[in-house]
């Protein structure tokens, strides 16, 4: 009988892309970027603006009820933007790790895009909860082309839906 292990490894489907791969993906899904290169919002589409709770326990509950918009999507694309604007947001390792358990190799300075298919969705979440946490920026963008997502090292964030 062979012993049970609690590590079981899987073939992910999440990717990281490349910031013009990334681009395009969300380009051809009908998000709009501005000569910055960040993507444009408008009141008319339903923007709106919300304040990034101090409280880690808060950040997180919050984080997973504006996620859940996203479940939906057959795809769900998350671009980590300005992670190294705060010094002591910049703990990197762990989140290296976590994309090392996807088969992720390049560190977000070469691959800052994530690509996550309907089927990993807490990777998705997982994502968006350490963005929150460590207070990087951190775009999210559904493959219908409707929902948005965005959380800034401002403490402030905006969202559609």
């Amino acid at each position: 009988r062979q012993p049970r292990s609690w590590l079981t490894f899987n073939v992910s489907q999440m990717k990281s892309l490349e910031h013009v791969a990334g681009r395009s993906w969300c380009e051809s899904r009908g998000y709009a970027f501005d000569a910055r290169g960040l993507p444009v919002l408008r009141h008319g589409d339903g923007l709106q603006q919300f304040v990034i709770p101090p409280d880690a326990g808060q950040r997180v509950a919050m984080a997973k009820q504006q996620m859940e918009i996203f479940r939906k999507e057959d795809d769900v694309c998350i671009w980590i933007y300005d992670w190294d604007v705060w010094p002591s947001g910049q703990w990197e390792h762990l989140f290296h790790r976590f994309r090392l358990s996807y088969g992720i190799t390049e560190g977000l300075g070469e691959r800052s895009w994530h690509l996550v298919p309907k089927s990993e969705f807490d990777a998705a979440l997982s994502i968006a909860i350490y963005s929150v946490l460590m207070l990087w920026d951190c775009h999210v963008f559904g493959s219908s082309g409707t929902p948005f997502l965005f959380y800034s090292h401002d403490e402030i964030g905006r969202k559609t839906g």
